[in-house]
C-alpha cells in the first residue's frame, strides 16, 4: 500500500501523521524521542564525535526546540557535552512533551549539559564571547522553527538566525537543522524574511516538499525515521479531521459557513433527505434547502422548524422542477443529491439535467443513495468533476458492475476503488465494515463504526457529513475522509452512551457531542 504515498510531504500532511499515531496509541513523546535519538545518533557517527567535542544546540519554544532537548539527552548518553541555548521564555514553552524533555535538561542533567536562557536579542552578545574563550565547540545545532514557519520572524529568533549564519561563517562551525532550517517555509523552499543556512539537514520521515539540497540554504539532506507507523498514512484519524473543522471567522454572516441544497425524497421516501439535512444543520452549516417532491413535503417539515423545505407538485421530482432547482444551484456551494431520490424515468432525466448544470457551473456536491443507480447509464457527466460518490457494496455492482474482495483484504479491495476512482476521476468512499475513500491519487481507509450502525439512515447522515465538510470549503478528498471518519465514531459514541439499540436520529443529535469528545481526546 505504500504506494499511494508520494515520497514528498506538505507541513499539514506531516501533522496529520504526527496526530493519527497519536490516535494509534503511539504518544507524541514517542515520536519526539525518536527524532531525537535519530538525529543525536546521525550526528554523533557523521561528524566523529566523541568525549573531547562540544555541541551548541538553539532550541526554540515549540516542538522543534523539544527536538533539540532531546538530542542533548542522547549526546549526554553518549558522553558528549553540550550547551543547550533557550531561545525565549522558559515559561512560554508551548507543548507538554517539549516542556517535559526541557525539565529534565534543566533540572537533571547538568553535568554534561550546560542551559543558558536568551530572553532578548541583546543577550546573544554573551554566546559570541564564550564561543571566543572556548574553541572546543564542532557543532551547531540549529533547534529553532520547525514546520510551522509564517511570515515574518520575531525577536529574538530573527536575531539568533544571523548569529548562528555569521558564526557559521567566521568559526567554520557546521550548522545542522532539525527538520527544515529555521526561517525557510518548508512547503514552498521560499525564505521571507532570513534562515538558517544549513550544512546538513536532518528532516523526518520524508522529505518536506520544499527542502532541496544543493542551495544556497541547504547543503546535504537526510531523512531519518521517528516511527510514525504505515497505518497513520493509511487509516483515517483523528489527524485527518480536526484541520476539517473549521472556525467561524469574527465578522462572519449567515451564509459563508455552508450553503447547502439537498435534492431528493419521493412518494416512498421522506425520511432520507430528512436526514441528511438535518445532519448539515446540526453539524453547523448556515443554510440548509431541501427539495423535495410535494407529496413528503409537509411529513418533512414537521421532522424539525430547522429546515426549510422547497417542494415541487407530485410523487416523484421531475423536469418540471428543474427551472427552479437552478436557482438554487446558483444559490448553493454544495448539494447533496440522491436521498430517497426513487428511481422513476422522469427522475433520471432531471438528475441528467442537473449534472449537465453542475457541469457547467462547476459546483461540489455528493452523490448518494438512488442518485447512484441512476447514473450508471450517465457515467460522462461525473468524470473529472469535484463529486464525493458514497455508494456501498451493492451500490457499486450497480454502478459498475464490479465486484469487490472483502471489506477486510486490503490489498486487494483498496487496488480496485483506487483503480475505478482513478479511472472515473471522482472522489469514491465505498461505504461498508471498513470505508474506502480513493480520489484516483490517494487511498485511505476508515476503520471506526460499530454494526450496531447497519440501520436505516445512517448512510443519509453519511452523505450529511460529506456534504458539510465540503460547504465549509474543505479539499475534496478530505472532506470524504473526515466524514467516514466521524460518521464512524458518532455511531460509537452512541453506542457508548446510548447502548447498542440507536437510531440516525440519536447519531444526528449527537454530532456536536461527538465532535467535542474528540477535540478533547
Amino acid at each position: 500500500m505504500e504506494g499511494y504515498n508520494s515520497e514528498r510531504i506538505t507541513s499539514e500532511e506531516m501533522t496529520i501523521l504526527d496526530n493519527n499515531s497519536e490516535w494509534l496509541g503511539i504518544d507524541k513523546a514517542q515520536l519526539m524521542e525518536c527524532a531525537g535519538y535519530s538525529f543525536a545518533s546521525e550526528i554523533f557517527t557523521k561528524y566523529n564525535l566523541d568525549s573531547y567535542s562540544k555541541v551548541l544546540i538553539f532550541c526554540g519554544t515549540g516542538n522543534n526546540g523539544g527536538d533539540g532537548f532531546v538530542v542533548a539527552r542522547h549526546l549526554n548518553s553518549l558522553g558528549i557535552k553540550t550547551m543547550v541555548i533557550l531561545v525565549g521564555d522558559p515559561e512560554k514553552i508551548r507543548t507538554k512533551e517539549a516542556r517535559s524533555n526541557w525539565n529534565i535538561i534543566r533540572n537533571n542533567l547538568n553535568h554534561l549539559i550546560e542551559v543558558e536562557i536568551l530572553k532578548d536579542s541583546t543577550d546573544i552578545g554573551k554566546i559570541g564571547v564564550l564561543l571566543d574563550e572556548d574553541k572546543n565547540f564542532e557543532l551547531i545545532v540549529d533547534g529553532l522553527l520547525g514546520t510551522g514557519i509564517k511570515g515574518k520572524i520575531r525577536e529574538p529568533i530573527a536575531t539568533v538566525i544571523d548569529f548562528i549564519n555569521e558564526i557559521n561563517i567566521q568559526f567554520k562551525i557546521p550548522v545542522v537543522s532539525i527538520d527544515v532550517p529555521s526561517g525557510l517555509d518548508p512547503n514552498t523552499g521560499e525564505v521571507l524574511d532570513k534562515s538558517i543556512k544549513a550544512d546538513l539537514v536532518i528532516t523526518f520521515h520524508r522529505i518536506k516538499e520544499g527542502l532541496h539540497p544543493k542551495t544556497e540554504y541547504i547543503n546535504e539532506l537526510l531523512i531519518k525515521s521517528i516511527g510514525i507507523p504505515h497505518e497513520a498514512s493509511l487509516l483515517i484519524g483523528r489527524g485527518d479531521l480536526l484541520p476539517t473543522l473549521k472556525i467561524r471567522k469574527k465578522d462572519a454572516h449567515k451564509g459563508q459557513f455552508g450553503r447547502i441544497l439537498v435534492i431528493g425524497g419521493s412518494k416512498n421516501y421522506s425520511g432520507a433527505p430528512a436526514y441528511s439535512s438535518l445532519t448539515c444543520i446540526n453539524f453547523g452549516c448556515d443554510l440548509v434547502i431541501t427539495y423535495v417532491s410535494e407529496v413528503v413535503g409537509e411529513v418533512i417539515r414537521s421532522y424539525s422548524p430547522n429546515l426549510i423545505v422547497r417542494t415541487n407538485p407530485g410523487d416523484w421530482l421531475t423536469n418540471s422542477s428543474f427551472e427552479e432547482l437552478k436557482s438554487l444551484i446558483d444559490w448553493s456551494n454544495t448539494l447533496i443529491i440522491g436521498p430517497g431520490l426513487g428511481l422513476e424515468e422522469e427522475t433520471e432525466k432531471l438528475l441528467v439535467q442537473v449534472l449537465e448544470y453542475l457541469k457547467i457551473n462547476k459546483k461540489r456536491y455528493v452523490l448518494d443513495a438512488d442518485a447512484l443507480k441512476l447514473i450508471k447509464k450517465h457515467l460522462n457527466l461525473i468524470k473529472n468533476e469535484d463529486v464525493i460518490l458514497t455508494p456501498h457494496e451493492g451500490e457499486l455492482k450497480i454502478l459498475t458492475n464490479i465486484d469487490l474482495p472483502p471489506y477486510d483484504d486490503i490489498e486487494e479491495r483498496g487496488r480496485k476503488i483506487f483503480k475505478l476512482a482513478k479511472k472515473l476521476k471522482v472522489n469514491l468512499l465505498v461505504k461498508g465494515p471498513y470505508d474506502y475513500v480513493s480520489d484516483g491519487v490517494k487511498l485511505k481507509i476508515n476503520r471506526t463504526g460499530c454494526p450496531e450502525m447497519s440501520i436505516g439512515g445512517t448512510g443519509d447522515v453519511l452523505a450529511g457529513l460529506c456534504g458539510s465538510f465540503l460547504a465549509i470549503n474543505n479539499d475534496i478528498f478530505q472532506a470524504a475522509c473526515s466524514a467516514a471518519f466521524l460518521n464512524g465514531y458518532i455511531g460509537e459514541y452512541c453506542k457508548k452512551n446510548i447502548g447498542p439499540r440507536f437510531t440516525a436520529m440519536n447519531m444526528i443529535e449527537n454530532i456536536n457531542n461527538a465532535i467535542l469528545t474528540l477535540k478533547k481526546v
